[in-house]
């Protein structure tokens, strides 16, 4: 695993550790856009740990995590199963949870010190731009570390904070896509307004019309592939309730009252019987 992070960021790390030492305090590249660096270099960590988690679950692996000295020994136990489940099912699960452990611990750890810092001028920001050698070994420090961590309540207890981060990054996901879909149809408006009308009405008509086929064909797919015939009925009920409730979003966003603006805004771009809000709708049916 560790040597899967090391050639994975070799190449980012070479000017660092051929550089000299002001490369270090500083960043390992140019220092003219250095928040934009940093942030591509935290998303390459963050892109590097998802893949070597994915891996881990690859069907095989599972023989080469068993090896871990103390990492499968005896069961796991799982929140709701009241016996041990057997780690040669479990071990890839029991990996990408300590990965993914080692990752928020990283990014938490530097969100912290991050806090109130409002320039690169503030001494701490050479921190967040720089040390990007350092930075990669503790994070592959803490991953073997996490890989040590004993069973039972680590496994009940971080399988809680995996379930409410994951419905806090659904909700955040899901407010990012409707305003980047509202976005794109009021451009789209925009230049229906002030060029040829009828071309960009039926660009946003068709693409509307697809990304719900491509919605309704998802709503098919879960019902094939996560329900059956005689079981599952949770499935049915959760995947049948966002069918529905999709359906009703649909049908409120074309309201009339909800197609006129605020009265007190002078912008009257988006005027009653525009059926192009429908546009933001078909990305709510994820």
């Amino acid at each position: 695993m560790g040597a899967c992070l090391a050639l994975g960021s070799l190449g980012s790390c070479a000017s660092c550790l051929c550089g000299s030492a002001s490369c270090l305090l500083s960043s390992c590249c140019p220092s003219t856009y250095n928040s934009t660096i940093s942030r591509l270099a935290f998303s390459f960590l963050l892109v590097l740990g998802t893949l070597v988690s994915i891996i881990m679950i690859l069907p095989g692996m599972e023989e080469h995590l068993k090896k871990i000295p103390g990492f499968c020994v005896g069961g796991s136990s799982i929140p709701g199963i009241q016996n041990h489940v057997n780690c040669d099912v479990m071990v890839g699960y029991k990996s990408v949870y300590r990965m993914c452990f080692a990752m928020a611990c990283f990014f938490f750890l530097f969100s912290i010190i991050m806090i109130r810092v409002r320039s690169s001028k503030d001494p701490r920001a050479a921190l967040q731009n720089g040390f990007w050698f350092f930075k990669f070994l503790a994070l592959v420090g803490i991953t073997v570390g996490a890989f040590f961590i004993p069973d039972g309540t680590f496994n009940t207890v971080w399988y809680y904070f995996g379930v409410v981060g994951s419905f806090i990054f659904i909700i955040i996901q899901l407010i990012l896509l409707v305003d980047f879909a509202h976005s794109w149809n009021q451009s789209w408006l925009e230049k229906a307004e002030n060029g040829n009308t009828k071309c960009w009405f039926a660009a946003l008509l068709s693409f509307t019309f697809i990304h719900y086929a491509l919605a309704f064909t998802a709503v098919v797919l879960f019902y094939v592939f996560y329900t059956t015939p005689d079981n599952c009925t949770e499935h049915k009920v959760f995947i049948s309730l966002n069918f529905i409730f999709c359906i009703a979003v649909s049908i409120v966003s074309i309201l009339p009252k909800v197609q006129v603006m605020h009265p007190h805004t002078n912008d009257r771009r988006v005027k009653e019987g525009k059926s192009s809000a429908l546009m933001w709708t078909m990305f709510f049916m994820k």
